[in-house]
């Protein structure tokens, strides 16, 4: 394995410095007919298409300069873990009773959720045949257990704050994209709001029952637009720190909106959800203040594992989850036996790369999922560190690219090419966010040959427009590299 990574190194220092000697003129071509569109001309573009075995370049575009990544960010966090972790890495929930089960039934302490950073405990996005609630309750019942004579305690411990990165915009954080990040996750982190503003002031509930959210109404209400003023639809800022939401904008009166909202304590709906779920099974909690000195040993209840990591890899790449990717981020600092944290996971990232051979000098990289709007990268970094990824996961197991959402079909980027000869040809991560759009991947999906790259910072025509013509461009380049 030595000698590999040594010649995998040699390979990788080689390609950054070759030119574009292989280049294929139709691949060339339709990337210069990109370039020259004046919805770029004032943009930071960079484009690459390199050979996966041999890594030279076959068409590029300002390859070496470092671009704002958005979420193809997600992709060097995914190799990374599923190098360092492995395919079947697992996260671990551990339940315990904090005091002896006497005869009765009845656990004489506490009830202890303590987590392990799994992001996918009641997810919707990756539903479990039993879930962890359920999983919980039944191996209770399974004990013969009756009552909880002390509390139902939620042990967050295990993910130091902050909860998120420092390089996150504070607009971000009270949308369900824009989630923390936590030991205990649960549900996606995420609460669905229901809020009305009328003459009797504010009112609002969240579907899912909780004890903790509070909503603070710092909105302007408006009964019709004047010149002074203008509406500006309804926003948030969500104080973490304090589980307190602040409503704010200029809104029409009467409102009445529904809207998915982060969810800064989901440690606390699990506590919640989980006793709702206890009563319903008939199991009691008395919430009694036990003293330490009675809580007489500690018992493991249940072990809770999650699927495995190239599940969570697979859902996280497809939906362009933040929450799962920063969650495996913090699993690889773990994992390296450093405190999981965004800076450490980062640092373990760069210097695996930088490792194998890769430059990673124009590597500007804050957290894992690309949410930083300070992340940046060329464009040849992500073509270089796919097909440095490839082979080596290939022979763990892993179909890397067969985890990507594919252009035109599924995912984030089923509208890219789609209907077009580049349909279902590309497996294409996609990273977009205000005046920024790329993509990163392999070419074909199918036993790929080749990996591709596009970042376009910048742009000033809508971005329907801007996914039309990286659509056109990918079949220049399909015709190019099918024909060769």
């Amino acid at each position: 394995m030595k000698l590999y990574r040594k010649l995998v190194s040699a390979v990788c220092l080689l390609a950054s410095v070759t030119s574009v000697s292989a280049q294929n003129s139709a691949v060339q071509e339709a990337i210069d007919k990109f370039m020259s569109a004046p919805a770029l001309r004032n943009g930071s573009v960079g484009v690459c298409v390199m050979t996966l075995d041999s890594m030279k370049v076959v068409g590029a575009s300002n390859e070496l300069q470092s671009q704002i990544t958005a979420s193809t960010m997600k992709t060097v966090t995914s190799a990374t873990a599923l190098h360092l972790l492995g395919k079947d890495f697992k996260f671990s929930t551990k339940v315990y009773a904090a005091g002896v089960i006497d005869k009765k039934g009845r656990i004489n302490g506490d009830l202890v959720v303590k987590g392990g950073g799994d992001p996918t405990l009641g997810s919707r996005h990756l539903p479990r045949e039993v879930n962890f609630i359920d999983a919980l309750v039944a191996e209770l019942k399974a004990k013969g257990i009756k009552e909880v004579k002390g509390n139902i305690v939620v042990d967050d411990s295990a993910i130091p704050e902050p909860n998120v990165p420092a390089s996150w915009m504070i607009e971000d954080l009270g949308y369900g994209y824009g989630t923390s990040i936590h030991a205990l996750n649960f549900a996606d982190n995420e609460l669905k709001l229901n809020v009305s503003i009328d003459e009797n002031g504010l009112n609002y509930y969240t579907d899912q029952t909780q004890s903790y959210l509070k909503v603070e109404n710092r909105c302007t209400t408006i009964a019709s637009e004047t010149d002074s003023l203008k509406y500006d639809g309804l926003g948030m800022r969500l104080d973490i720190e304090n589980d307190v939401l602040h409503l704010n904008g200029t809104v029409k009166f009467p409102l009445k909106e529904r809207m998915t909202i982060a969810n800064p304590s989901p440690d606390l709906l699990m506590r919640d959800s989980l006793e709702i779920a206890l009563k319903a099974a008939g199991i009691k909690v008395k919430h009694k203040n036990i003293k330490a000195e009675k809580k007489q040993g500690t018992i493991l209840v249940l072990d809770y594992k999650s699927l495995e990591l190239t599940k969570i890899i697979e859902s996280l790449l497809i939906r362009s989850d933040n929450m799962y990717t920063e969650c495996v981020l913090r699993a690889i600092a773990s994992h390296a036996g450093k405190q999981p944290t965004s800076s450490n996971g980062v640092s373990i990232v760069k210097k695996f790369w930088k490792e194998r051979g890769l430059d990673v000098d124009g590597l500007f990289m804050l957290d894992g999922s690309g949410l930083s709007r300070t992340n940046k990268a060329p464009v040849s970094f992500f073509t270089q560190m796919l097909a440095s990824a490839y082979p080596t996961l290939k022979e763990q197991g892993v179909d890397f690219e067969l985890l990507f959402p594919v252009a035109g079909k599924n995912g984030t980027v089923r509208r890219v090419a789609a209907n077009t000869p580049a349909a279902g040809k590309f497996a294409l991560k996609s990273g977009s966010m205000s005046h920024v759009q790329c993509y990163v991947g392999y070419y074909p999906v199918e036993a790929p040959k080749y990996t591709v790259g596009i970042l376009i910072n910048s742009f000033t025509c809508p971005r329907s427009e801007l996914v039309k013509m990286v659509g056109e461009m990918l079949v220049g380049i399909d015709a190019g590299l099918s024909n060769k």
